[in-house]
């Protein structure tokens, strides 16, 4: 495995790590969703907290979906690229659907 690879894993299980703890505790907090509302300033401001609250959901399901695969791969003892490449895929065109539905 070359060190880009594992940088690449240990990055995503981070990543999908904080992800997770970040957007659960949005969803658990009484005021969770005015700070996610405040971390995610690439909102607009008059979003209804449902649209806030899906952007919640989806952000932990793909840290979800980041530190499964970043861990099977540090439980596998092997880099799964498949897996991480789409992974990574998704969360481009989840980002690039995003960024087209806010702006029309």
């Amino acid at each position: 495995m070359t060190l880009a690879e594992e940088i690449l894993r240990a990055f995503l299980l981070v990543l999908g790590l904080t992800e997770l703890s970040l957007n659960g505790s949005y969803l658990v907090k009484r005021n969770g969703l005015t700070l996610a509302r405040k971390q995610h300033g690439e909102l607009p401001p008059h979003l209804p907290d449902r649209n806030i609250r899906v952007k919640v959901v989806v952000m932990g399901a793909f840290g979800l979906v980041f530190a499964i695969v970043s861990l099977s791969s540090y439980f596998l003892h092997t880099y799964v690229k498949a897996p991480i490449v789409i992974s990574m895929f998704l969360f481009m065109i989840y980002g690039i659907g995003e960024a087209l539905y806010y702006k029309y």
